[in-house]
């Protein structure tokens, strides 16, 4: 856990660098990560518990389906994004994207722990000189 964390550190910052420009986030056709054993995270829907809050999460390779739900089973609407993915090894991926509102959400998925880290960066508002994340750490349910 702490190499992932060292790295969503590296790359949380690059990620807010470029978003901050404009930038859609998306990376070139020829650098994108095939979905592969090297991205196990690829075509699953998965259903994460984070307490106060519960989501369904579809990693798609091109798109990302996400719908909250409070712990009530009420859900919101659900949101398709872009993502971003980088393979971190023995069963996790790093996954990232903006919102439409301007929020960054970067996820650490572990597979095998079956755990996922979230780190949510909302919008600079005007006065703001910078921003920090709120940090989630949820269970995975249901694959």
């Amino acid at each position: 856990m702490t190499k992932s964390l060292i790295i969503a550190s590296i790359m949380i910052p690059a990620l807010l660098t470029s978003c901050g420009k404009g930038s859609k986030g998306t990376i070139a056709p020829q650098e994108q990560t095939s979905a592969t054993d090297s991205l196990p995270l690829i075509g699953r829907t998965l259903h994460i518990d984070y307490g106060q809050m519960q989501a369904i999460v579809t990693y798609g390779q091109d798109t990302l389906i996400w719908q909250p739900s409070s712990p009530d089973g009420k859900t919101s609407e659900q949101t398709k994004e872009e993502p971003n993915y980088e393979a971190l090894g023995d069963g996790r991926t790093f996954a990232t994207w903006q919102e439409a509102s301007g929020e960054v959400v970067a996820h650490i998925v572990d597979l095998k722990a079956q755990q996922v880290t979230a780190f949510i960066y909302a919008p600079l508002t005007e006065g703001q000189t910078s921003r920090s994340a709120t940090r989630l750490t949820g269970k995975i349910t249901q694959q």
